[in-house]
């Protein structure tokens, strides 16, 4: 049987090496919870992050916004095959050969748009300086770009093509369809109903989670600026804890009455390898060898984070840091281990 506390700490140990801080933390099949942190959620001599350690997470953001599509379309609001041109009017006839983006193309990364709408090369060479790649970005701004490009293919065809800005835009669709702001959609329907008070956006936060939270770094000992993500939300502008993580894993995993028929379809597979917004594989790779797992991984300017979850098992793993070095394989390799 597996030490859990010890794989913890040994994985928090050899991955904090070079990193600012980290958090990890594990749910058991029987819903216990492990966790552990090393480093410091500010340099230099902060204290080491925990369980209750703030951190932005990235794109694991967008299966918050996948779960508000499915409310609402299990609620009969809408319809997967919704055209997004019909909930936001700059985008109108938004295609290519005659089929239009849907709400789901957005939500399986199958629209065809680009993965962002930013200079690659130079957006590239800012995020490793330090600076902030949307700071002059607008909702607006993403719209305008978007209307005046061209899809990179056909919607719904070939393999899933990760979009930063299809998640932007879904984000902006499901929140003027509720005649609200998108954080706001987001805390009424999925995260205040499972009681995730502490996963929000900056602007949101209270002055007590404002001192919890880790200071991102894009090097060890550099700070890196909090992301302008006014254009994109949906896709990326959530901080959370270890312990709301795993509080989010334990309501896909025994989802809770209100929420299950909506969690099944976030969950289910749209496209290959792909639900709404979840990643689909194995611990051993995409062969259908060892468990199987869904996922997401998280970055912005000084954080990384991923969220891994074995339905099959009933278990899964968090890993946190406020560091801009990757942390998907460390929660990967932590299930894998735990038997």
């Amino acid at each position: 049987m597996t030490d859990v506390p010890a794989l913890l700490a040994d994985t928090a140990r050899r991955w904090g090496r070079r990193r600012a801080g980290i958090a990890l933390g594990y749910l058991a099949p029987d819903g216990a919870v492990t966790t552990h942190g090393v480093g410091h959620r500010s340099l230099l001599d902060g204290p080491a992050p925990d369980a209750r350690t703030r951190f932005e997470i990235g794109s694991i953001t967008k299966t918050f916004t996948a779960l508000a599509l499915a409310r609402a379309v299990v609620a009969g609001e809408l319809r997967l095959d919704t055209p997004v041109g019909e909930l936001v009017p700059e985008v109108a006839g938004l295609g290519r050969d005659g089929t239009p983006v849907t709400l789901e193309h957005l939500a399986t990364h199958t629209s065809g748009l680009p993965r962002v709408h930013i200079s690659g090369t130079v957006g590239t060479l800012e995020m490793l300086r330090g600076i902030d790649p949307y700071r002059n970005d607008t909702e607006q701004v993403l719209l305008t770009r978007i209307a005046a490009g061209r899809l990179k293919r056909t919607p719904g065809t070939g393999r899933p093509a990760y979009s930063n800005s299809g998640f932007g835009l879904l984000g902006i669709a499901l929140a003027r369809h509720a005649g609200t702001t998108w954080a706001e959609l987001v805390r009424s329907r999925v995260t205040a109903p499972l009681g995730l008070g502490d996963t929000g956006t900056r602007a949101g936060a209270t002055p007590e989670q404002a001192a919890r939270t880790a200071v991102g770094h894009f090097r060890r000992r550099s700070e890196a600026p909090a992301w302008n993500l006014d254009a994109l939300p949906g896709a990326g502008a959530l901080l959370s804890t270890v312990t709301d993580q795993l509080a989010w894993a334990r309501a896909h995993l025994d989802p809770p009455d209100q929420l299950g028929a909506a969690v099944r379809l976030a969950l289910a597979q749209h496209a290959p390898h792909v639900g709404l917004a979840w990643q689909r594989t194995f611990t051993d790779g995409e062969r259908p060898r060892g468990d199987r797992m869904i996922w997401h991984s998280g970055g912005t300017g000084g954080y990384r984070s991923v969220l891994c979850l074995r339905p099959d098992v009933g278990d899964a793993v968090v890993v946190l840091t406020n560091h801009g070095r990757g942390v998907a394989l460390a929660g990967m390799r932590v299930l894998a281990k735990i038997r």
